[in-house]
């Protein structure tokens, strides 16, 4: 072996690892590498999944309202009513013959909207009227005879002043002349009572006829011809045993009902925007008329009333009617407002040459297709793709895809 040989096995030789070096080398720790990778994982996984903060606004209805520019204060809800309405009903218990008027019809005071069955009252009438004509007959008969013993006692006076009759016959015509003068008054007081008893008749008669207290609109017939009608309520509800309901059109109101709470913030005479619902567009402008004196303990609220300015025929009895009580009266002339949808602008994007909107449901992101129209300040008009209420995305939606978790910021 040559010493080159040699000299390499022993260099190798220094190479080797003994046991009590493999014992004095200590294994490398991995442990806290893979626990740093678990941590960065779940990091990661909790930004994925974290919820993207976006800020939203409403779907609002706009445009210009007389809420909108009159400041609005307080809004309620309430139903028209007629300051002036009446349940008529007969003032006696009869058989309806007759109604002599339609819903809608328009009755001045006074006037007879319906007859119940009047014989029995027309024979008493007649009766009494009768009795009547007998009592004048013998009123007349005992004026008669009070005149034809005037003079006979007259007579017997001057003769017995001429001693040419007794004391005794004189004042026996005295006696029969005072007789007949009763006779005459008590003719008198039975034709008295007779006609009392004819007016009684009469105004039993007129009980037959129901008349309306006061000049108004028929609202409804609560009864038809052949029932049995009467003044004594049947049931606990306002119209039992009413004929008609009649209501004077030009007292018509907003009887809305404010909670104790908010009371303070209301005065008579304060401007208010009424939208009945059945002409949402319209806009009828209004004033508190009465705030009640008094609170309801139950439900803790006030009656409040408020007139309309303008009279109108669309304003009906038992409408229902979104009030809003304002700062300042815009107007004093009924307004037509197209009920349109506004959101900010900032909430409107453009995607492949379409409008689209980002919406917030149900804690996750969507994407709709929206046609807009005309801008009016910061808001726009949309005509299609939105409802009133849904929350839309005005700042953040660059970042967004359908299906992503979003929140509302605060």
């Amino acid at each position: 072996m040559t010493d080159a040989t040699r000299s390499g096995s022993a260099d190798l030789g220094k190479l080797r690892i003994t046991d009590t070096d493999r014992r004095r080398i200590k294994p490398r720790r991995r442990w806290p590498f893979v626990l740093g990778g678990i941590v960065l994982l779940v990091v990661v996984l909790m930004m994925l999944l974290r919820p993207a903060t976006v800020k939203v606004a409403p779907v609002r209805v706009g445009g210009g309202t007389p809420a909108e520019t009159g400041g609005s204060v307080l809004s309620a809800n309430g139903y028209v009513e007629a300051r002036h309405q009446a349940s008529v009903a007969a003032r006696t218990t009869g058989r309806l013959a007759a109604v002599l008027v339609e819903e809608g019809d328009a009755v001045d005071s006074s006037e007879v909207v319906a007859r119940l069955i009047d014989e029995d009252q027309r024979a008493v009438l007649m009766q009494t009227e009768a009795n009547l004509a007998l009592a004048r007959a013998r009123l007349a008969q005992a004026k008669a005879a009070e005149n034809d013993a005037d003079r006979r006692a007259k007579r017997r006076t001057e003769l017995q002043g001429n001693n040419l009759i007794s004391e005794e016959e004189g004042q026996s015509a005295e006696t029969a002349a005072e007789g007949a003068r009763a006779d005459r008054q008590a003719a008198d007081a039975g034709v008295k009572v007779a006609q009392a008893n004819v007016e009684s008749a009469r105004l039993e008669l007129d009980k037959t006829r129901i008349t309306a207290p006061f000049a108004g609109l028929v609202l409804r017939k609560d009864a038809e011809v052949g029932e049995i009608v009467g003044p004594i309520m049947t049931s606990t509800t306002a119209r039992a045993g009413a004929v008609v309901t009649i209501a004077d059109m030009h007292t018509l109101e907003v009887g809305v009902d404010i909670n104790e709470s908010y009371i303070a913030r209301l005065s008579v005479r304060m401007p208010a925007d009424v939208v009945l619902d059945a002409y949402p567009e319209v806009h009828f402008p209004g004033e508190i008329r009465a705030i009640y004196p008094s609170a309801d303990r139950d439900k803790a609220t006030i009656p409040v009333r408020v007139r309309f300015l303008v009279p109108d025929d669309r304003i009906r009895p038992d409408l229902g009617a979104k009030v809003t009580f304002l700062e300042r009266r815009p107007t004093t002339a009924i307004v037509t407002m197209r009920k349109s949808l506004r959101i900010p602008a900032s909430a409107v994007r453009a995607r492949n040459g379409e409008k689209v909107a980002w919406l917030v449901r149900e804690g996750k992101a969507e994407s709709v297709t929206i046609s807009v129209g005309e801008t009016q300040g910061t808001d726009i008009e949309v005509i299609s793709g939105l409802n009133e209420g849904d929350q839309v995305v005005v700042d953040g939606a660059a970042r967004l895809h359908k299906g992503m978790r979003v929140k509302a910021a605060k």
